[in-house]
């Protein structure tokens, strides 16, 4: 009995298969059940002699439980029935050998060893009415090899899928690393920017540090100048105590002159105190000025270990864009 679609009906009316050809295959399923053993022994004394094939069941199962799954088959062979299910099944067989590496080819010559054990067989057990039963066989395989092929063409066309899937996702990770890259572009050229900057601002303390030192220079100078000073009055007050000494001792208590070498030692004294005052004014200048020169110091040093930092960060951005260049890479090599 046939019970499908108007579409399956029409690819079954094309291979020609019928309502009697079922009906003459169920007619027959005693012959099938007969000889079903040899028909199933002879076709994989015939597999067995092919390496490839051995070495596939090798992998996938084993030639005994192999034999009862053909066993099962050839019986639905005589079934009489062609329905919804049926095709099913036999597209469902179809994608598991596809999957697991069968070719068509080693499939399709599987019906045409099938068809010579079968016509050879029922030539023997029905010698009046065997060309009929085969001719009913050879459509049965014809419509199974049909099956066959829609098997393996969806399976083609999911991997054909999955291909375009993988592709697509590939692209979306190119794309992707393409704008991480140049994300850190961006990082890159801010922190090349930034260590320009930081640069600049170095030289700029470095020249004021220079500036500070030649004040200080300078100062050091007034030091000197004050010192000379202070060495001058201090030879004046000298000279003018000992003349002073002199005209005493040659007035007796009459040396009245006396007094005014006093007033002059007296002014000399305050002149050498002021000498002092504007020698303690220019050391706290000193002062400031060498605090100046610390602080700018310690900015120069602050500022080259942000450099040192920002330039270990560019080290980073610097591998990261080398490791996302490699990924590209490999990626384009996936492609090709």
């Amino acid at each position: 009995m046939i019970n499908v679609s108007a579409e399956r009906r029409k690819q079954l009316a094309y291979s020609g298969i019928n309502e009697k050809d079922l009906l003459l295959l169920k007619e027959n399923r005693p012959i099938f059940e007969q000889i079903v053993n040899e028909v199933v022994d002879r076709f994989y004394d015939r597999i067995e002699q092919q390496p490839e094939l051995m070495a596939l069941i090798g992998r996938v199962s084993n030639v005994d439980r192999l034999k009862e799954t053909q066993r099962v088959y050839w019986l639905s062979l005589a079934d009489g029935l062609i329905d919804e299910p049926f095709i099913e099944n036999r597209i469902r067989i179809g994608a598991v050998h596809s999957r697991i590496g069968l070719t068509t080819s080693w499939y399709l010559g599987a019906y045409l060893n099938y068809l010579d054990i079968a016509a050879d067989v029922l030539k023997r057990i029905l010698p009046n009415n065997w060309q009929a039963v085969v001719h009913a066989l050879t459509k049965m395989f014809n419509l199974d090899s049909q099956f066959v092929l829609e098997a393996y063409n969806q399976f083609e066309q999911q991997r054909i899928q999955e291909l375009a899937d993988s592709r697509s996702s590939m692209l979306h990770t190119v794309t992707t690393a393409v704008q991480e890259l140049a994300g850190l572009m961006v990082e890159l050229d801010e922190g090349a920017q930034s260590i320009a900057a930081t640069a600049i601002s170095t030289s700029h303390s470095q020249e004021l540090t220079h500036t500070l030192l030649g004040e200080l220079r300078e100062e050091l100078e007034g030091i000197g100048e004050m010192g000379t000073l202070i060495r001058g009055l201090s030879d004046q007050t000298h000279l003018l105590g000992l003349n002073a000494a002199i005209e005493a001792a040659r007035a007796g208590e009459h040396g009245r002159g006396f007094e005014v070498v006093a007033n002059e030692v007296r002014k000399l004294a305050s002149s050498s105190r002021n000498a002092l005052e504007g020698i303690s004014g220019k050391l706290n200048e000193i002062e400031k000025k060498l605090k100046a020169v610390r602080q700018e110091s310690e900015q120069t040093s602050l500022e080259a270990k942000n450099q040192a930092a920002r330039s270990q960060e560019l080290a980073t951005f610097v591998q990261m864009v080398d490791k996302v260049t490699k990924d590209l890479q490999q990626l384009n090599r996936s492609e090709q």
